[in-house]
């Protein structure tokens, strides 16, 4: 059987033409894509099989993405956000669902990242949303003739979240800063890129050297307390030791 063929598979058609559990993944572009083309055809008009298999194209089994750590997701992805609405169609009230859903895990996000700016910077427009957001996954959903619900993960893209929250006027003026991050195997190496990667707040890691026990980094930081904290959100320590600042994996996250 044809890879396409057991992708289609997998896409099991419910009410009104929609997937009737969860476990599927889809790219923003996708998504809006489908929203456009039926707009088009008029927005009473049913999801469709054509359709629904053509959107199949660009949804991917849950099983090859990575998942978050914990509940809530960690870095750049958001997960457990619930999302329900009603509407004339099923296929309307997913729309629906699902846009006050990535707006919820956004806010999610900014709450968790940067919740000196979570009020103002919540408020971003449909197409700023949509220029942070990568993709989405239902983890779940229900769906009836006229309602839609369903538990979003939903993963942001990490250089627009950056650039977005260094444009903050709260932001602290970003600066580099030279890291000693001790390592006892390569274990903690791949861990520490990990962690550093998921932190919103870093805008750039530089490996000046690398050994087997230990790397010197150089790291874009927002400065002062600002850039430990931004450490610590990511399970990370940053503390002044006898050969300058060091580096260490904080237990979790």
């Amino acid at each position: 059987m044809a890879a396409s063929d057991r992708l289609r598979g997998r896409l099991r058609l419910g009410a009104e033409g929609l997937p009737a559990s969860g476990g599927w993944r889809v790219t923003i572009e996708a998504w809006r894509g489908e929203i456009s083309r039926r707009s088009e055809r008029g927005s009473r008009c049913r999801f469709g099989r054509r359709r629904a298999l053509g959107l199949a194209l660009a949804v991917l089994p849950l099983g090859s993405v990575a998942l978050g750590q914990g509940a809530g997701g960690s870095g750049f992805r958001v997960s457990g956000v619930a999302a329900e609405a009603a509407a004339e169609t099923a296929a309307a009230a997913r729309e629906r669902a699902i846009a006050q859903g990535l707006r919820t895990a956004w806010a999610m996000l900014l709450a968790r990242e940067a919740p000196a700016d979570a009020a103002r910077l919540s408020a971003v427009t449909q197409e700023e949303l949509d220029r942070l957001v990568e993709s989405f996954e239902v983890e779940g959903e229900r769906v009836g003739a006229t309602r839609y619900a369903a538990t979003l993960a939903v993963n942001f893209r990490p250089e627009a979240v950056r650039a977005l929250l260094a444009r903050s006027p709260s932001a602290a003026p970003a600066g580099r800063v030279e890291v000693v991050a001790p390592l006892s195997g390569i274990a903690d190496w791949v861990e520490l890129r990990r962690r550093l990667g998921n932190a919103p707040a870093v805008g750039g890691v530089e490996v000046l050297a690398l050994s087997r026990s230990e790397a010197r980094l150089a790291l874009m930081l927002p400065g002062g307390a600002a850039g430990a904290a931004a450490l610590g959100q990511a399970g990370l320590s940053l503390r002044e030791g006898p050969a300058g600042l060091t580096l260490r994996l904080a237990p979790g996250p």
